[in-house]
């Protein structure tokens, strides 16, 4: 372990349970550290492999009091999400969702695919409900590969709603609900998180009336309707059909492609 500027510099992390990080916060704050990085695997470096690059590692840093509070926090709820894809071609998104999803960390053990309804094909993946964090990244590699608006909605441990939306690979709109959730931002984060409702329309053919009513936001998740409402109003606004729930129940919807694994 190397320590510079106050950040601990830790190779690749063995152990990522919580009681291990509260371990090494407390290890390291006796040790005058104020951050933490380490080395994690990372395959989603899009543009670079294109390029001939390969992946070898990837360095994320964190404050060691934001570790230490989201460590702490007690989500409200469940998470769920969903990928909404702007494209009838259901061959080329089933042939991408079967061979990049097995690449996600943490093992789906199934996707649906929906056909196309309204023009957008949906995607539902048990890993991105378990872990809200895989959900964009599954929007983002559909996006670039099929070249098109891809649409990511997800309720957030019960507490907040967020979406994202990409064109070919670039993420160009992002809302959440508690702006300021997970953690103090700094202005123009806060700013961006707020939804465009005219680019929301220009990618969807959405009225932008309805966007703006429906991407609601509050200091609290408690000053809010559930997320699940929220979520389900968004969908609504934007011409999508499935936005309001996950993995679990899409896999009863009419057509729906099973991939088990």
């Amino acid at each position: 372990m190397e320590i510079r500027d106050g950040t601990a510099y830790l190779g690749r992390l063995d152990d990522a349970s919580p009681d291990a990080l509260r371990e090494l916060a407390r290890m390291l704050r006796e040790q005058g550290v104020t951050k933490l990085a380490v080395e994690v695997d990372e395959g989603d470096e899009q543009t670079l492999e294109r390029l001939g690059f390969v992946p070898v590692a990837h360095i994320l840093s964190v404050a060691l009091d934001v570790l230490e509070r989201d460590l702490e926090r007690k989500p409200r709820g469940e998470s769920f999400g969903s990928v909404h894809v702007q494209s009838d071609d259901l061959p080329t998104v089933e042939r991408i969702v079967g061979r990049f999803v097995p690449t996600l960390p943490g093992k789906s053990r199934g996707t649906v695919i929906v056909p196309p309804r309204n023009g957008w094909t949906s995607v539902y993946d048990e890993l991105c409900d378990r872990d809200p964090s895989m959900l964009p990244r599954l929007a983002r590699e559909l996006s670039d590969a099929v070249g098109v608006v891809v649409i990511s909605l997800a309720a957030e441990e019960g507490a907040v709603a967020r979406y994202r939306i990409y064109d070919r690979g670039r993420m160009l709109d992002e809302y959440l609900s508690v702006r300021e959730y997970y953690g103090p931002l700094p202005p123009g984060e806060v700013v961006s998180l707020a939804a465009n409702p005219t680019l929301v329309e220009r990618l969807t053919g959405a009225d932008r009336r309805a966007v703006r009513e429906a991407a609601v936001h509050a200091g609290s998740p408690d000053e809010l309707e559930p997320p699940t409402e929220t979520i389900a109003n968004l969908a609504a606004a934007m011409g999508i059909e499935g936005g309001e729930h996950g993995y679990a129940r899409s896999r009863e919807l009419e057509g729906a492609i099973l991939i088990d694994r």
